[in-house]
């Protein structure tokens, strides 16, 4: 931004819930409505609904494909996912946004519907019975849906990084929300992000002025920097919520869906029960996510020990796979009750967390874009690390 936009911007009032001030010439005439949140809302949905659409189906796309298709697939997707946003955290805040969503929704649109014919037509019993076929074709669709999702919530979560703290809980509520509906509606809303982008959040007035810092991504070459401070030193000052960020999803992907795959009902006639349990991860993982839109939050400190302290789930699944014929692990109560906990404070705990990170550095919009970047990288690379210890549990344990 220039000086006359910098000047402008340091005489401006905050933003609504603390996000950064808009300039004050502007401020009195644009601000953050329930619209422009329920767009932020929608790209959170999209961002996380094609992978939610795996995760839903992959004790079914699991008995299909074998060869720990469940324990593999998140290493894979997160692994993708991490290449695609190490490229945006040092690059990324010198393209615009508007061709990122475009790229990254018909990525996620095409590796979504890709996936399901795979799981159609391969696997045992069906048109093609190599079941390792298969497994490969959907590993390399699954890598495809991880960069197609990094290039969409990376942007998401660079754009909401620019305005007010509540534009980043609004889009962590629409990841959450998304993950009541899979397949049909990630494939064809993906879709539909494209001209919603293009014709209204681009063309709200409060969004008028964030995106002015496009202006100066026209002039410049991709080898000047833009920020005033080089990049590790942004991420410096994140690393707390980003390592919170990370935590959050490194615990909870050691054991889901690694060992809840392996859950088995106390009714033998239940054959559906993984994905009941999968749907009560969705919906209080949901409330959480929500929780600090109603005023419900801790302090960054806190936080951490509250982070550090989910740690204890990881045994407590494990050996709720391991004991399942002994009390109480036999309940499936019990069984709910734990994903209960384990939702709704990785919800709650990675949404702060996401909040927080960005609001660590200056006022300057391309270094507040740089750290909503390294969150969404610090985010996937919890499920990417958390996933390889999954499988690694699988195989010490002898679950393979």
């Amino acid at each position: 931004m220039d000086s006359r936009a910098d000047s402008s911007a340091s005489a401006a009032t905050k933003g609504l819930a603390g996000g950064p001030p808009l300039p004050s010439t502007a401020s009195k005439v644009s601000r953050v409505d329930a619209w422009l949140l329920v767009q932020y809302g929608i790209l959170g949905f999209v961002a996380l609904a094609p992978w939610n659409f795996v995760l839903t189906g992959v004790a079914f796309l699991d008995s299909k494909f074998h060869h720990n298709f469940a324990s593999s697939v998140p290493i894979i997707y997160s692994a993708s996912v991490n290449i695609a946003q190490l490229i945006i955290v040092w690059v990324g805040n010198k393209f615009t946004f508007a061709p990122r969503f475009d790229l990254g929704c018909v990525m996620l649109s095409i590796a979504i519907t890709l996936l399901a014919v795979v799981a159609i037509i391969f696997g045992d019993g069906d048109l093609v019975s190599n079941a390792g076929l298969g497994f490969g074709l959907a590993l390399i669709c699954v890598f495809f849906l991880g960069f197609g999702h990094s290039i969409m919530e990376s942007s998401a979560f660079g754009l909401a990084a620019l305005c007010p703290k509540i534009c980043m809980v609004a889009t962590m509520v629409g990841e959450g929300w998304q993950t009541l509906i899979f397949f049909v509606v990630p494939a064809a809303v993906s879709l539909l992000i494209i001209p919603m982008f293009r014709l209204w959040t681009a063309k709200h007035p409060y969004m008028v002025e964030i995106l002015r810092i496009e202006e100066k991504r026209k002039h410049d070459a991709l080898a000047t920097r833009q920020t005033r401070r080089p990049v590790h030193r942004i991420i410096r000052q994140v690393l707390p919520m980003a390592l919170c960020a990370w935590g959050g999803l490194a615990v909870l992907f050691v054991v889901f869906p690694a060992q809840v795959v392996l859950w088995t009902s106390s009714n033998p006639s239940n054959n559906g029960f993984v994905p009941q349990i999968i749907y009560t991860f969705q919906v209080l993982d949901t409330v959480g996510r929500f929780a600090p839109s109603v005023g419900l939050s801790l302090s960054e400190k806190m936080l951490m020990l509250f982070i550090t302290l989910r740690v204890l789930f990881i045994p407590l699944f494990i050996c709720t796979t391991l004991y399942q014929s002994t009390a109480p692990f036999s309940f499936d109560w019990f069984k709910h009750i734990e994903m209960a906990l384990m939702a709704v404070t990785n919800g709650f705990g990675v949404t702060l967390a996401m909040a927080y990170g960005p609001q660590r550095v200056s006022q300057d919009k391309a270094e507040q874009e740089v750290a909503g970047y390294t969150m969404g990288f610090a985010l996937i690379n919890g499920i990417f690390i958390g996933s390889l210890f999954g499988l690694l549990a699988n195989v010490c344990l002898g679950q393979t």
